[in-house]
């Protein structure tokens, strides 16, 4: 008798514990995120994580979603397609996420796309530009938006800033320099201005005197430039060494450590076109508050980078609670968001692009800052 009594307490206890465990479960949501931690998009992915790890921290603290608490599990994917595309079928199928926030970049993107697809997982990329991403499928939406709305901002800055009579393009030799490139040739025909030079370069490179001896001999008043700020750095050394002395425009890519190493002379030819997003930006509550929370937690300052991340969270948190805890409601979630974040207005179109948000010209400070160009 005491040995039956003795059994059914330990069966008491294993079913007791196993209603616990499933309750442990229940209580959580989980979010994937597929993120560069480590390699040379590394310094894009940190505030992007950052971000998000603060608004997980803000809404948990808060409750969470629907009184459960968000499990963010982030994999790296080193800016690596093939690594990103075991990443989003872990979280897929394993992890069972119905939301990725990510990949970053545009080639993980368009890699883990048909994936998305196939498994009904929501896509949301964070900073991906390439154009085809419009067209990679319903589960597809991305939170930067289309580098072709970036790069036609940028060209019309310049041509209305500086005047140029003509201009020389130098782009990554990928497909988020190749969709710039396009812009840019395509925009300046519509302003009547000639494109004197085209110079391609690969990633990693670091000597670009080839392209800029044949640049200069163009004689471009501006010079378009689509890079990362690891290439754009050695590109505006080398311009100082041939003596190319003209204003330089590109895309978000050049925000980045770079102040050290091109000196105050670089940096005065270098304009941006990035996020309409800063403390110059009083009117958004949302930024001011997100700058002030990021620098107490963090003890340095927020870029459009860290408020990507920190939107992607609150967004997949609005469009749980609006659509529930699958990729199909997330999906139908998202078509119908118009939110204000720390990048702005948020709204996307039948393509999951990111129409709302607003654009501006920046340059860097020595302290590797971006300051608003007026």
């Amino acid at each position: 008798m005491k040995r039956t009594l003795c059994w059914i307490l330990i069966l008491g206890l294993i079913i007791s514990l196993g209603m616990l465990g499933c309750a442990k479960k229940e209580s959580e949501i989980k979010i994937g995120a597929i993120i560069p931690l480590t390699g040379s998009f590394a310094t894009y992915g940190e505030p992007v994580r950052d971000g998000m790890l603060l608004a997980v921290e803000e809404i948990n603290k808060d409750g969470g979603i629907e009184g459960k608490r968000i499990k963010l599990i982030i994999e790296d994917d080193a800016g690596d397609p093939k690594t990103a595309v075991n990443a989003f079928n872990k979280l897929a199928n394993t992890d069972k996420t119905p939301i990725v926030l990510g990949p970053l970049s545009s080639g993980s993107s368009m890699a883990t796309a048909p994936i998305a697809e196939k498994t009904k997982v929501v896509q949301l990329s964070t900073l991906a530009g390439i154009p085809d991403l419009s067209k990679a499928g319903d589960y597809v939406f991305r939170i930067y938006p289309s580098t072709e709305i970036g790069a036609r901002f940028a060209a019309e800055q310049a041509f209305n800033r500086f005047k140029p009579k003509r201009v020389a393009i130098m782009y990554m030799n990928n497909p988020f320099g190749e969709a710039a490139k396009k812009i840019y040739v395509e925009t300046a025909k519509e302003f009547n201005i000639k494109v004197a030079d085209t110079e391609s370069f690969s990633d990693g490179e670091k000597d670009f005197r080839t392209q800029l001896s044949k640049i200069k001999q163009s004689a471009p008043d501006v010079l378009f430039c689509s890079a990362y700020w690891g290439e754009g750095s050695g590109i505006l050394v080398q311009m100082q060494e041939f003596g190319l002395n003209v204003p330089v425009v590109g895309e978000d890519g050049w925000r980045g450590p770079i102040a050290d190493i091109v000196g105050k002379k670089g940096l005065n030819k270098l304009y941006f076109v990035d996020i309409a997003f800063g403390p110059e930006f009083k009117d958004n509550d949302v930024i001011q508050m997100f700058l002030k929370r990021f620098e107490e937690k963090y003890h340095k300052k927020a870029s459009t980078y860290a408020a990507t991340g920190y939107d992607a969270v609150y967004i997949a948190k609005k469009t749980i609670e609006a659509g529930g805890y699958s990729g199909e409601g997330i999906k139908n979630a998202l078509y119908k968001v118009d939110y204000m974040g720390a990048l702005g207005h948020i709204k996307f179109d039948k393509n999951g692009d990111n129409i709302g948000v607003k654009f501006a010209l920046f340059q860097l400070n020595e302290n590797n800052e971006g300051v608003l160009v007026k």
